[in-house]
C-alpha cells in the first residue's frame, strides 16, 4: 500500500474514477511454516496474524483509494511445487543440483518429513482461504457505495501444469506464462457467479479472453452465500 497509493496519485487517477485491484498474498507465509521460519504459522495465531494484516491492507485501500473493487484471490496450492519440479533439469538453471529450492524448502523436503510439512502447508492454506473469504464477506455485508471486495478462489491443479508454469530462475515464482493464465482466468470470471468462479483453472499455452457485453455485472454480494 505504501507503493500503490503514491502510484495512483502520480498518475493523476481521481478519487471518483473506478479502479480494479487484484490481491493475492499468502504463498510466502505458507513457505515459512518450517522450523526457522514463521513458526507462528504452525498455530492458529499464524492465521490470526495473516487475517489481521490483510484487514489492515484492505482498510488502507478503502480509505486511500476510493471507488475500488478488490478481487481477493485465494491461495495457490504451493505444496504442489514438489511434484511439479521433482527431477526436473529445468529447475537447475542456478543451482547445480535439481530440486533444490531455497525460497520454499518447506515444500521440497524429501521423505516422510516432507510429507508432513506439505500436509501442514495444505492445512494452513485451507485456513488462509477461509480467513480471506471471511474478510470478503464482512465487506460485502457493509454495502459501501465507494468500495467493494469480491472473492476469487484459485482452484489451480499446479501439479498437473507444465513445469514452465514456474520461473526457470527459481522454480518457485510463477513464470510469465503462468501470470498470463491467472490474469485471463481472473478477467474471464469477473462477472460470473460463485460456482463458475470456483471451476478448475486449466492450463492454456495461449490464454483466451472473454469479451464483456452490456449485460455483464460484477456481483459484489456473491460471497455471502458461500
Amino acid at each position: 500500500s505504501d507503493y500503490l497509493v503514491p502510484q495512483v496519485e502520480a498518475r493523476n487517477i481521481t478519487a471518483s474514477a473506478f479502479k480494479y485491484l487484484n490481491l493475492q498474498i499468502g504463498s510466502n507465509e505458507l513457505c515459512q511454516l518450517c522450523p526457522g521460519g514463521y513458526t507462528l504459522a504452525l498455530t492458529p495465531a499464524g492465521a490470526d496474524a495473516f487475517e489481521e494484516n490483510v484487514r489492515v491492507a484492505m482498510e488502507y485501500v478503502r480509505t486511500h483509494i476510493p471507488n475500488t473493487v478488490v478481487n481477493v484471490m485465494g491461495q495457490l496450492h504451493v505444496s504442489d511445487i514438489y511434484a511439479l519440479t521433482l527431477n526436473q533439469p529445468y529447475c537447475s538453471k542456478i543451482v547445480a543440483l535439481p530440486h533444490v529450492n531455497f525460497e520454499c524448502a518447506c515444500a521440497l523436503l524429501p521423505g516422510l518429513s516432507g510429507d508432513v510439512t506439505r500436509a501442514l502447508m495444505d492445512d494452513l492454506q485451507t485456513e488462509f482461504d477461509a480467513r480471506l473469504l471471511k474478510i470478503v464477506q464482512d465487506y460485502q455485508r457493509k454495502h459501501y457505495t465507494d468500495f467493494a471486495a469480491i472473492w476469487q478462489p484459485l482452484p489451480v491443479p499446479l501439479a498437473q501444469y507444465p513445469v514452465y508454469a514456474l520461473s526457470d530462475v527459481d522454480c518457485f515464482h510463477p513464470s510469465e506464462k503462468f501470470h498470463g493464465v491467472l490474469a485471463a482466468a481472473g478477467w474471464n470470471r469477473l462477472t460470473l457467479n460463485a460456482t463458475a468462479r470456483a471451476e478448475t483453472i486449466k492450463w492454456q499455452d495461449v490464454p483466451t479472453l472473454r469479451c464483456m457485453d452490456e449485460a455483464d455485472r460484477i456481483n459484489t454480494n456473491g460471497a455471502l452465500d458461500l
